[in-house]
């Protein structure tokens, strides 16, 4: 036992005996599967094809279409809004598929009459057309932006002939 002196602030002591234990070190352990390090490519076209056997991946959410703004075309005291600046298309893509819209108007269309007047199959029948020219009207919901071009060029037409 130590020795206990008055003259030290604190008396001294001896650590208390605890018990010790040593473990064998652990194997290493090889990771999951699912766990490894994994580079993804960042384009989508880049996916591998389906396995033989397998079933096709399902797609969770189908591509999202991009609505039609708020108001009518064309009228901007009113809260409409103009198509060209909307789509945000340059100059030579918005007057190519105007005059093609245009052109298949004239063709299946009765351009004395306005948007309401219009025959239900004749108009799907430009939508179709329009579509599989230019595959980047399939992108808008309800096919807005050709249904756009046909109102302001029947409205205007309608008007001159009358």
């Amino acid at each position: 036992m130590p020795k206990v002196c008055s003259h030290w602030r604190y008396n001294r002591h001896f650590v208390p005996l605890t018990m010790h234990c040593e473990f064998p070190p652990e194997r290493p352990l090889d990771p999951p599967v699912l766990t490894l390090h994994k580079v993804f490519p960042r384009e989508v076209d880049s996916i591998p094809p389906a396995m033989p056997g397998l079933p096709a991946p399902l797609t969770l959410f189908p591509p999202l279409k991009i609505l039609k703004p708020r108001g009518e075309v064309s009228r901007l005291n009113r809260g409409g809004y103009n198509l060209q600046e909307k789509l945000g298309w340059t100059l030579s893509e918005y007057d190519e598929v105007r005059s093609f819209v245009i052109h298949l108007a004239r063709e299946h269309l009765n351009v004395r009459r306005s948007w309401k007047m219009q025959l239900a199959p004749k108009l799907q029948l430009v939508f179709s057309e329009a579509k599989s020219r230019y595959p980047v009207l399939k992108d808008y919901k309800d096919d807005w932006v050709v249904s756009d071009f046909l109102r302001v060029y029947l409205k205007n037409s309608s008007t001159r002939t009358n």
